[in-house]
């Protein structure tokens, strides 16, 4: 199968069916697919086990758009 056509197709879709179609395909990914040997695609995956343990804390959404502007003002 081609992604390319297919991800093309999903693209079109408006925001609201985007957003169902991207956490129906991430909740079809199961828990325990990656063990020590992960890919960097699991990255989301283990941030989100140390963000649920607060073995780290998170920043709001807010740091991060201040963040985000003020490195694109430098």
């Amino acid at each position: 199968m081609q992604t390319q056509p297919l991800l093309d197709q999903a693209m079109a879709l408006p925001i609201e069916e985007r957003v169902l179609l991207a956490e129906a395909l991430w909740e079809s990914i199961p828990n325990d697919l990656f063990g020590d040997d992960a890919p960097a695609v699991a990255t989301p995956i283990c941030r989100d086990a140390e963000l649920s343990s607060e073995a780290v804390q998170g920043k709001s959404h807010e740091e991060v758009m201040r963040n985000a502007r003020i490195a694109l003002l430098k």
